[in-house]
């Protein structure tokens, strides 16, 4: 008995070894990166690589996260993030609104991407709007087009939440860029995922 059971931890180690192998360098150092944020998610350096280790880049993103690619479909990568912001609030938003800015919706990945930083801006609606206006015009209605991209409308808030603050802070010339909604008639509404949880929208004034 004792015999099988060595067996069959030498055959789960061996297999594990061989996939980690099998993994470019990018995506086995995000792998790691996870691995070490999940070990000790309180740890700020561990919170700050993985961070620094995640794509920062949407080309690069949906080269590591898409339909057949090595870490497909990325929901435990892109659901850690939250929890490496902890503390890191300001380079958490400038890598969300990096690859939202270019984000196009679609399954799987762009889908928690989507959510992850829905609910980032609800929560943290002043620098979500700081860095939005920091975008080209362009880059703000493909973003705001992404995040609006939702068939559930009224049942999120943080889409409305960072609709009122950019109103209120930017004045309405920033309306017509947060009501467009590509092939849809626009909306005040907040994307996300009917049971995702929804987060908090007044931390910030």
């Amino acid at each position: 008995m004792c015999q099988i059971l060595v067996l069959i931890v030498l055959f789960f180690g061996m297999h594990a070894t061989a996939q980690d192998r099998q993994l470019s360098p990018k995506a086995r150092e995000l792998t790691h990166a996870l691995a070490a944020l999940r070990t000790s998610p309180d740890d700020s350096a561990a919170q700050e690589r993985y961070l620094k280790t995640f794509p920062h880049d949407y080309r690069e993103f949906l080269n590591l996260f898409d339909l057949d690619h090595e870490l497909y479909d990325g929901h435990d990568f892109v659901d850690a993030l939250p929890l490496a912001g902890k503390g890191h609030e300001a380079e958490l938003g400038k890598l969300l609104v990096g690859l939202a800015k270019d984000a196009h919706y679609d399954s799987d990945a762009p889908n928690y991407l989507q959510q992850v930083t829905a609910v980032y801006a609800g929560q943290h609606p002043k620098t979500f709007a700081e860095l939005l206006k920091q975008l080209p015009l362009q880059k703000q209605t493909q973003l705001i087009t992404f995040l609006a991209d939702v068939e559930a409308h009224n049942s999120y808030p943080e889409y409305q939440a960072i609709t009122h603050y950019v109103l209120r802070k930017q004045g309405q010339s920033a309306k017509s860029n947060l009501t467009i909604r590509a092939g849809r008639k626009p909306q005040c509404s907040v994307p996300g995922k009917r049971g995702y949880r929804r987060s908090g929208i007044d931390s910030e004034s």
